[in-house]
């Protein structure tokens, strides 16, 4: 199988941003890359370039430490979903899965019919190998898509949002069974998708991207747990992490539920800032009473009262509510411009355990543990409590 590396990728454009940024990333033979981001991010235009369907301003595109910004698409031998996963309609579904592979010389069809049957019956369309696509919907059509990129045998595999028309309890096991498809033939595979839970449930490794720029790339553990940045520790997570403007006061960093103490090392990084940001994942958060919250010592603690709550059955998100002061609002909403991106809100979530009786109105003590607290520069995005590089 093939590797693949992007060097300093960029696709300019007429605006004032580019369209891809600078983007360099390396996928190892063999392994499964998974690009999230919101809509617009560049995850397709990335897709295209790499395929050849679209030219970069600059940059290098390697496969196996072969450059081959000079090939086209059929010389770059790439199996590719697309989003609209079009199928040829004069075609039987039989026939749609066995296309590619048919336009390379010598193959067996023997063995052919057999990979597609296979394929086309984990694929639960194998009742339909003698229908046209006209006679599909849009999940049966984009399996078929899906299956034909399957059976071929291509130097990678490039998936563009290849689950999106599949209804929930369906997706699970379509994107189930084409990883491990890929994984047993030791195929190099790049998904995209939007869905953070996809993304971090399918890949050997995680980019993450938006405005065209890869944010941070990792393992889905690496990532999660320590996000490069605050775009990562806001878009990563359901719920995501939450953002809370802090101020620095010597040791202590004042937030509006809590105050926690800094030690000497993260005091040094943030300096002579005015304005931190505060990162707290949902579940990171205990009530005061529970035995997870008795085992922690080093600990920030706060009592609030609680707005509202959501209950999901295994656990329930209460909804904790503070008043940002309209300068730092600003300066946030400020930042929230920039990145086109949501980021803060005016409440902390924190996700309990499903046995305890909350109720809105209620008061409430939380206990969050003081080392799982990230602190963010608000400006570059930062994260403050990483080790430098």
């Amino acid at each position: 199988m093939t590797s693949i590396e992007l060097r300093n990728l960029t696709v300019a454009h007429r605006g004032d941003r580019p369209l891809l940024d600078d983007v360099s990333l390396t996928v190892p033979s063999g392994s499964t890359l998974a690009i999230t981001g919101p809509s617009g991010a560049g995850k397709s235009l990335l897709l295209r370039v790499l395929v050849g369907l679209e030219d970069q301003t600059s940059g290098e595109i390697l496969f196996d430490d072969a450059v081959v910004n000079a090939a086209g698409p059929r010389a770059r031998d790439l199996a590719m979903v697309f989003q609209d996963y079009e199928l040829h309609p004069q075609l039987d579904v039989f026939d749609n899965l066995a296309f590619s592979s048919t336009l390379r010389r010598g193959f067996d069809k023997a063995a052919l019919a057999d990979r597609v049957r296979e394929v086309a019956e984990f694929l639960a369309i194998a009742d339909l190998l003698e229908s046209r696509p006209s006679e599909l919907d849009d999940a049966q059509r984009q399996r078929v898509a899906l299956g034909r990129s399957l059976v071929r045998d291509a130097a990678a595999y490039l998936f563009d949002a290849p689950f999106s028309a599949q209804a929930t309890r369906v997706r699970t096991h379509v994107r189930s069974v084409t990883t491990q498809w890929q994984a047993e033939n030791d195929r190099t595979s790049i998904f995209t998708t939007s869905d953070v839970a996809e993304a971090l449930s399918l890949a050997d490794l995680v980019a993450v991207m938006h405005q065209g720029f890869v944010h941070q790339v990792g393992t889905p553990r690496e990532l999660y747990e320590s996000p490069k940045d605050m775009f990562v520790a806001g878009y990563l997570g359901s719920p995501p992490m939450n953002l809370v403007p802090a101020v620095p006061k010597g040791s202590q960093l004042v937030m509006p539920l809590a105050t926690m103490l800094l030690d000497d090392e993260l005091r040094d990084r943030i300096g002579d800032r005015d304005l931190v940001v505060a990162g707290i994942r949902p579940e990171d958060c205990h009530e005061a009473m529970s035995p997870a919250a008795a085992s922690i010592s080093d600990r920030v603690e706060f009592t609030t009262r609680i707005d509202d709550v959501e209950w999901r059955g295994s656990t329930q998100l209460a909804y904790l509510g503070y008043e940002i002061e309209p300068d730092v609002e600003e300066r946030l909403e400020e930042v929230e411009d920039l990145l086109d991106f949501d980021l803060f809100q005016s409440f902390l979530v924190a996700e309990l355990a499903a046995a305890s009786a909350l109720r809105p109105g209620m008061s409430i003590r939380v206990v969050v543990p003081r080392g799982k607290v990230h602190v963010f520069d608000p400006e570059t995005g930062e994260n403050l409590t990483l080790p430098s590089a």
